[in-house]
């Protein structure tokens, strides 16, 4: 089956019962902090809040996943974009389909009580596809499953989180040092300097080159994938070492071109979608 089959598509119907039913579903899986697994091939997707017709046509390049690749999300999948509740199907659609060969993980807009980010209006879509009841309802049972998602994805040759390394480096195999440092994997950038400073976002650090090296050197990795920043499609930092996937295109960013990696053999390419 193709993944891109997949996803609901936008204008096509369904119940509160379906959406609580497939977000229970999606949160039933057993996730580790640290998600770890070897394939062939992995396909990496960067931030889609809500870009649901984005998603789908990323999924439609990739085609089928085949028995030793890997489809990996970067998380931040609900806010900003209009089709927030269809792609928040779509990920327990393809959880459900792909079981262990995807890995959904957490992004900063898959928030706990204390770092709501700024918009969070997946919670006013719902209400608004709902009504306000059982739109509160699905809320509470989406914001439950974000505190179960995966933090870190840890692959043979490169490590993948939403926002980037904390700025105390430490092994990966150190799980409960993971989960201390949850907000500034969600919140943090990399800068073009050494250290880190204070982030402009309110929440987490800005790291430098020196942190990403010390990193990747102590878990043995050649490269950082992330999101959480709006690029056209891609962007390098640290002199290739941290890498930066931007997965939907348009509205509020105004971004014309979306992308996804692929990494097969320690090297990453890239697929571009044009708005």
């Amino acid at each position: 089956m193709k993944v891109s089959d997949i996803l609901p598509l936008p204008g096509v119907s369904f119940t509160y019962e379906e959406f609580m039913m497939h977000i229970s579903r999606l949160r039933s899986f057993k996730y580790n902090t640290v998600e770890r697994a070897k394939a062939g091939k992995y396909y990496v997707i960067g931030d889609i809040h809500g870009d649901v017709v984005t998603f789908q046509k990323i999924l439609e390049k990739i085609g089928e996943i085949g028995s030793d690749e890997m489809l990996i999300t970067l998380g931040d999948y609900g806010d900003r974009g209009m089709y927030q509740v269809e792609t928040w199907l779509g990920v327990s659609y393809l959880k459900q389909v792909l079981n262990d060969k995807y890995v959904p993980l957490r992004g900063n807009h898959e928030p706990d009580l204390n770092s709501i980010p700024y918009p969070h209006d997946i919670r006013h879509q719902l209400k608004e596809k709902f009504g306000e009841e059982k739109g509160e309802s699905a809320y509470r049972e989406l914001f439950n499953t974000f505190q179960v998602l995966p933090l870190v994805f840890d692959g043979e040759s490169f490590i993948a989180m939403h926002g980037g390394f904390p700025v105390e480096i430490f092994h990966l195999n150190d799980v409960e040092k993971v989960r201390k440092s949850m907000y500034e994997i969600l919140w943090n950038d990399p800068f073009e300097g050494l250290g880190f400073v204070e982030s402009p976002r309110g929440l987490g650090f800005l790291f430098g080159k020196d942190i990403t090296e010390r990193w990747l050197s102590l878990n043995g990795k050649n490269f950082l994938i992330r999101g959480h920043e709006a690029v056209e499609g891609y962007k390098f930092n640290h002199d290739g070492l941290v890498i930066t996937v931007f997965s939907r295109t348009g509205a509020p960013y105004f971004n014309r071109t979306a992308a996804f990696a692929i990494i097969e053999s320690g090297k990453v390419s890239f697929e571009t979608i044009k708005q």
